[in-house]
């Protein structure tokens, strides 16, 4: 092929692209927009069903127990304070969740707005569930990690807590740590990077 016909293909390449930016219409672009942020909360959709399959292991957990140690006071007390304890959290949870996947509210006409307010109001329920969650852990965590120890030393070591001190203020301690480390990776992955890949999305459509 002579250098002509190649700058000559090239220039078709290049004016049928053209043709096919310009066939893209507002509901092709609130669709493509849509799916990106679909995406984003599909990633955030599997840290909220972790959450509440770990709250119902951990109400499970506090319900066998409490059965079959039904008539142990000191059991029956942990595990009744445990779940008392437990349960405004994961009320709140549920509301916040609600509030997360609302359905967001969209006018006719004049698309490209719209999907800017629709993806500006994602990032922000987004950014407030994750102010909301990151305050969820600093309780949440510590609570479930010391109802788990002090229900498991008093069952099944010898001495209780009473007797074994140090040793479960250990465990309490190793136990918070690795969780601190799994939910800041976690954070990483579910919430901080959809929150910036939305951010470049807003970035690219006030610049449109």
């Amino acid at each position: 092929m002579s250098p002509k016909d190649e700058i000559e293909n090239v220039w078709k390449k290049g004016k049928a692209r053209e043709v096919d930016l310009a066939t893209v219409t507002g509901e092709d672009l609130q669709a493509i927009i849509s799916s990106r942020v679909k995406k984003e909360l599909k990633i955030v959709s599997q840290f909220v069903w972790a959450a509440i399959g770990y709250q119902i292991i951990l109400y499970a957990f506090l319900t066998h127990t409490l059965i079959r140690h039904w008539g142990d006071m000191q059991i029956m007390l942990l595990c009744i304070a445990g779940g008392a304890f437990y349960v405004p959290l994961t009320v709140a949870l549920i509301r916040r969740v609600r509030t997360l996947y609302r359905c967001s509210s969209e006018a006719p006409g004049s698309p490209v707005p719209d999907v800017f307010h629709k993806v500006e109001g994602e990032y922000a329920r987004l950014a407030d569930f994750f102010r909301f969650k990151k305050r969820m852990d600093w309780i949440g965590v510590p609570v479930s990690c010391a109802i788990i120890v002090l229900v498991t030393f008093t069952l099944f070591v010898e001495g209780g807590i009473e007797g074994n001190a140090l040793g479960s203020l250990a465990v309490f301690a190793v136990w918070v740590g690795l969780s601190l480390i799994a939910i800041h990776a976690e954070n990483k992955k579910r919430f901080i990077s959809p929150l910036r890949r939305l951010e470049l999305v807003l970035n690219d459509l006030n610049r449109s």
